[in-house]
């Protein structure tokens, strides 16, 4: 009986494909379901016998309809389903789209985003965006041409290390969005330090300093005032360098004696 239902199911298949053809609306008639499940005429006859195993031929039909039933329909997963959301999750999901593009409509709103003259930045550009970020004790020196650097050098306090961060990585951002495609995206040196932190933006050179390693370095007497009057540069040195210095032996005179 078992084969006999196999058969079955191998017709059934084989008029699906014809149906799904044709007229795929018609597929379960009355008269399909009565050619398809219609008991043997001969019941005395063996269910087991090899004449009723299904043959190679029955295996491809099978898989026949089996490729053409996939081709023409596909299977339903959960995962391909889109997921509804309730009215308050749309107007959350809204809202925060909405947050995030005033966000950054505000964090640019007013700067001046075209590449500068000298520079990707400008120096009034540069000194502006500090200003709004609230850096602290705002100090810019011209550098002249015969010192070969940049164009300027800009010194500002950070109240913490967060703040500091946070002016750095501003700074980097709209240098990304004026710069062009030419322009060598800067690195933050001194990311990780809570002291001092850099900036090389070609023309101009950013230094965040918080407030006690900035009277430690002391950059602006070094930039404005030159090394001859910079307390640091001109200091004695360590009692120990000094007393080294005086006994050291210049070998300059000495001579092998092959010469």
């Amino acid at each position: 009986m078992f084969t006999s239902n196999r058969i079955c199911l191998i017709k059934l298949k084989e008029v699906v494909s014809l149906q799904l053809k044709r007229k795929p609306t018609h597929v379960l008639t009355g008269d399909f379901r009565t050619r398809c499940f219609c008991d043997k005429k001969d019941g005395n006859k063996s269910t087991h016998s090899n004449n009723n195993r299904p043959t190679d031929t029955d295996n491809i039909k099978i898989e026949e309809a089996d490729s053409i039933l996939d081709s023409k329909y596909k299977i339903f997963q959960e995962s391909d389903a889109p997921v509804l959301l309730d009215v308050y999750e749309e107007k959350m999901q809204l809202e925060n789209k909405i947050d995030i593009v005033q966000h950054e409509q505000n964090e640019y709103h007013g700067l001046n985003l075209e590449r500068g003259v000298l520079g990707v930045y400008d120096i009034e550009d540069l000194v502006e965006l500090l200003r709004r970020d609230k850096a602290e004790d705002i100090f810019v020196a011209k550098l002249p041409a015969a010192a070969n650097y940049v164009d300027h050098i800009v010194v500002v306090n950070g109240r913490s290390k967060r703040h500091m961060t946070g002016m750095a990585e501003r700074v980097r951002r709209v240098f990304k969005k004026k710069r062009m495609s030419s322009d060598i995206l800067p690195r933050i040196e001194g990311e990780g330090s809570s002291h001092w932190m850099a900036l090389d933006l070609g023309n101009i050179a950013l230094h965040i300093f918080s407030r006690d390693a900035r009277q430690v370095y002391d950059l602006e007497s070094l930039w404005s005032v030159g090394t001859e009057f910079d307390t640091l540069a001109n200091a004695p040195d360590d009692p120990l360098i000094a007393l080294l210095k005086k006994h050291a032996i210049s070998l300059n005179d000495i001579t092998s004696k092959a010469e």
